[in-house]
């Protein structure tokens, strides 16, 4: 997944939550929901760890400006449990090039998701959120995670693949807005995820 290296190797930081930009703008609000049940059961010393265990990638684009390549969610249930920083990995130094030919290197490795909530776009970088508070939820991102999470396709390393995932949900299923509507869309969801209609994406599984 990610094919650059800063300095040949993996650069371990601690950084404030709110200095970290998204590349993308939208994510599934109820895997953040479990991740922060997750991260809640976790005594001060177990949580610590995990996040060490659980860093963030990062693109450095100058001194101060970091981009979230991954584990959005992870970072908005860390804001969302008041967690103040997370450790991260630089995963790419790509602070020498100007603003276009950075944004065009983060589009030429797949570093960035310019789609919104409702699965349009895309929409011009620019506007992406400033921070993890801005991310927008898009209930098939949910829907995405929870067919993986019940073995409907298998983690890849392809980048936004859970997107992928949702886009074709999206197309193919309503989650009605329903107390049981949720749970009536993941019932339809892992069925069509095994079917020949889903083969074309990432994690795919024939049975």
């Amino acid at each position: 997944m990610y094919s650059l290296l800063y300095n040949n190797r993996l650069t371990t930081l601690k950084k404030k939550i709110f200095e970290l930009r998204p590349t993308q703008f939208a994510l599934g609000l109820r895997e953040v929901e479990a991740k922060t049940k997750k991260l809640k059961a976790l005594a001060h010393h177990e949580l610590d760890d995990f996040l060490k265990a659980h860093r963030v990638p990062v693109i450095q684009h100058d001194d101060e400006t970091f981009h979230l390549i991954d584990h959005h969610h992870l970072v908005r249930a860390c804001w969302e449990m008041d967690i103040e920083h997370v450790y991260v990995e630089i995963i790419a130094d790509l602070s020498k090039y100007k603003v276009d030919h950075f944004w065009e290197k983060m589009k030429d490795s797949n570093w960035v998701h310019p789609y919104d909530q409702f699965g349009k776009g895309p929409h011009p970088i620019d506007a992406l959120p400033l921070d993890i508070r801005g991310l927008a939820d898009d209930p098939y991102r949910s829907l995405a995670w929870a067919i993986r999470e019940e073995g409907g396709f298998e983690k890849t390393e392809e980048p936004f693949a859970e997107f992928k995932w949702a886009d074709f949900f999206r197309k193919n299923i309503t989650v009605a807005r329903t107390p049981t509507g949720f749970d009536e869309a993941i019932k339809e969801a892992i069925k069509l995820a095994h079917t020949d209609a889903a083969k074309h994406l990432p994690g795919f599984i024939k049975k």
